[in-house]
């Protein structure tokens, strides 16, 4: 019954409170027995006191708060050293990859663009290509006419060395007797 007034009596401990409990002096000093409750001395007033945290001197007498404040403050400032490291490198990327997007974009409109023209210079060379076709068969015809005007050229003149094979042979005969009385 007594153990259950005692432990009803307690009151509840702060984490501070409870971090000074768990302070051991460092066996060895003057009044210092290993055991926080046993300890004769002020934990305050120890040279170097042991803690679930490390030592202490009396330099350091902050509050648990205080300590994870400045250990907060810490994570604080790497976080913003590097998110500034970061910032240095993300940055540039972004405007580097803005730059190239803006200039694939000219790319793709300058391209359409040239497939533009090149379509409807394809329209323009289809037209002559036609017109082309167009000639090169009167061109054929042409030179079609030309074979058959060429042929009747040859027929002719074939008649014509045919007419004066025989005219040769009508004129030379009489000629050859005629020459026979010619003195010189």
């Amino acid at each position: 019954m007594s153990d259950e007034v005692v432990h009803k009596t307690k009151k509840i401990k702060n984490v501070r409170d409870i971090i000074i409990e768990s302070i051991e002096c460092e066996p060895g000093i003057e009044g210092c027995t290993g055991d926080p409750d046993t300890c004769p001395n002020d934990p305050n007033r120890c040279d170097k006191k042991l803690s679930m945290f490390g030592y202490y001197d009396d330099t350091i007498k902050d509050s648990v708060e205080h300590v994870l404040s400045e250990s907060l403050n810490e994570l604080t400032k790497t976080f913003t050293a590097s998110t500034r490291r970061w910032e240095m490198i993300v940055f540039p990327a972004m405007f580097a990859f803005i730059i190239l997007a803006a200039y694939g974009f000219f790319l793709i409109y300058s391209l359409t663009e040239d497939v533009g023209s090149i379509a409807s210079e394809m329209k323009s060379i289809n037209h002559t290509m036609q017109a082309v076709v167009v000639n090169m068969e009167r061109q054929t015809l042409t030179i079609q006419e030309m074979n058959g005007y060429v042929r009747n050229m040859s027929i002719s003149a074939n008649k014509m060395s045919h007419d004066i094979a025989v005219l040769n042979n009508s004129v030379s005969r009489p000629m050859q007797f005629m020459n026979s009385y010619t003195p010189w």
